[in-house]
């Protein structure tokens, strides 16, 4: 009889042994996750805004003075009139150098773009500011002096471009007044600090530790009702002989009869395994916030008339939830049957003119729910 013979074989983020899933091992100097936190300023046709990002990406390290990297950006900003403004973009980029190291970084995603409407009936004037969901790519260039070996400190510069079709404007005047016209703003540069925190830890990559991917479909009964269609990645991680930590994100789209919306969010919960890591059914909890689009209309009127608009403009909400969840677990495979519960908050609407007053007619508040069904796959 004789052991078995151990076979190492080098891999872009450390080694494995054997060729075996759960004997894969990290190691800090080739693969690492950085968390960044930046506080920026921002310009759109003369439109400032000042607000703050949060980037998760996982840095591949071949060399000391050469890596790249594969992430997430979320930022949002506050921008006078229009409120608040947010952006989910996915990151791809390149870095130069050790101690000071220059980054040059991708972006595609989706985010808000300002506009605002105006009209007049000849006597009074109105702009109605808003906002509409859009698809963005752009890119960012980065300065970044090492602090410590986990701190980093980061002078950065953004632009993003707008794929803006002012055609599925749906504005609507009442007898009377005129459209004086619409303005975008389309583009937009920002330029800001940061501060990275880098994540060295090396990690036996396993069943008890690692990533699954998966979507869902379902139905919201509660908030934008319709049919749901998401996709989420989250991370497992066992903590006990019966139990794990869930950490994740993800984007769904609900399909109803008079539009179409979307949200991002993230999420925490626990999973509950009463017979251990080859338990046939998984119990799930936890929580997910985000932000997301709803509906929203205005009335408005003047000293010499009066118009009603309704438009198919989404506003930024935050969205709270509560979820539970049932998985029946297949080896790496699983199907999950989950609800969820919560509830979001928008932000409101500015009516400025001459001699004119509005409010927003559609609740900015309110209680969501939704039912869905999904599988997944561990990687």
């Amino acid at each position: 009889m004789y052991a078995q013979t151990s076979e190492v074989s080098s891999t872009s983020y450390g080694y494995k042994i054997n060729d075996n899933r759960n004997l894969r091992f990290t190691e800090a100097e080739r693969v690492h996750t950085e968390v960044t936190i930046g506080a920026r300023y921002g310009n759109a046709k003369g439109v400032s805004s000042f607000g703050g990002s949060l980037q998760v990406a996982r840095v591949w390290t071949p060399s000391d003075n050469f890596g790249y990297q594969a992430g997430v950006l979320v930022s949002t900003v506050y921008a006078g009139d229009y409120g608040a403004l947010a952006d989910v973009l996915a990151v791809a980029g390149l870095r130069f150098g050790n101690a000071v190291y220059f980054g040059l970084d991708a972006l595609v995603g989706t985010g808000q773009m300002a506009l605002y409407d105006e009209s007049t009936n000849g006597a009074s004037t109105h702009r109605y500011y808003n906002s509409q969901w859009r698809v963005k790519v752009g890119g960012q260039a980065s300065i970044n002096f090492r602090l410590t070996e986990k701190v980093t400190l980061g002078v950065f510069g953004r632009y993003l471009y707008t794929f803006n079709d002012a055609n599925t404007r749906s504005y609507q005047q009442a007898e009377g007044w005129e459209a004086v016209g619409t303005v975008f703003y389309d583009n937009r540069w920002s330029a800001g600090l940061s501060l990275t925190f880098n994540i060295l830890k090396e990690e036996q990559i396993s069943g008890d530790n690692c990533w699954t991917a998966g979507a869902f479909g379902g139905y919201s009964f509660l908030g934008n009702e319709g049919w749901v269609v998401g996709a989420e990645m989250n991370h497992f991680k066992r903590v006990s002989a019966r139990g794990g930590r869930i950490l994740g994100f993800g984007s769904e789209q609900i399909v109803g009869d008079d539009m179409s919306t979307n949200s991002v969010f993230g999420k925490a919960g626990y999973q509950i395994l009463p017979w251990g890591a080859n338990s046939p059914v998984i119990f799930e909890f936890g929580a997910k916030a985000g932000i997301g689009e709803y509906a929203k209309a205005g009335e408005g009127w003047s000293d010499s008339g009066s118009f009603y608009l309704k438009s198919a403009i989404q506003t930024v909400g935050i969205v709270g939830k509560a979820y539970v969840g049932i998985n029946f677990h297949f080896g790496r495979h699983s199907i999950k049957l989950a609800g969820e519960a919560g509830y979001h908050t928008c932000f409101d609407t500015s009516f400025v003119g001459e001699g004119y007053t509005g409010e927003v007619t559609t609740p900015l508040h309110g209680w969501d729910a939704a039912a869905t069904l999904g599988y997944a796959i561990a990687f």
